[in-house]
């Protein structure tokens, strides 16, 4: 019998002015290191139903910006994708901040990037297709879920809007 089982993860995108809060995690981590990404991290067991949540208890973990200097925090993406026999699900939100980071963290170290040079880096593939699709579409506010699939050994991201469709919730 073949187990699935689930990672669910939480990302934040901060953004102030025109720039952008990215982490280029450090050459020790387990999990994508040396790689750029935003404050991000795993889904408490008591947060699996609030990823928001988590989301802010990372970005305060690994920045020490807090909740009350976040605005329009809000849900983006969520991208689904299989890494061996787990499926991985990350809640990916856009927010500003006026804040500066004020902690440091083994995970990486800090940056604020300038939009234009965010595709200039290298990312998890699944955070580059994010971020490719986040550009062309910047002014959605719905929520995008991205499955990747397997196109002859790279990953192609499948887009589709998670929308309401019952008649009563339009």
């Amino acid at each position: 019998m073949n187990t699935i089982t689930l990672s669910n993860g939480a990302a934040a995108f901060l953004k102030r002015g025109g720039d952008y809060l990215l982490m280029k995690r450090a050459s020790n981590r387990e999990i994508s290191p040396g790689v750029w990404s935003s404050p991000a991290g795993k889904i408490e067991r008591d947060e699996l139903n609030d990823p928001q949540a988590a989301c802010l208890r990372e970005v305060q973990e690994e920045t020490g910006i807090t909740s009350g200097q976040i605005r329009n925090l809000t849900l983006r993406y969520i991208i689904v994708r299989r890494y061996r026999d787990t499926i991985r699900q990350t809640y990916v939100y856009f927010g500003e901040t006026d804040a500066e980071p004020s902690v440091t963290t083994d995970e990486g170290e800090l940056y604020w990037i300038p939009e234009r040079e965010l595709l200039d880096r290298t990312y998890t593939a699944t955070f580059t297709a994010m971020l490719e699709h986040y550009l062309h579409t910047p002014d959605s506010r719905r929520v995008v879920v991205g499955v990747a699939e397997n196109d002859n050994g790279k990953c192609r991201m499948v887009w589709t809007a998670a929308e309401a469709w019952e008649e009563s919730a339009l």
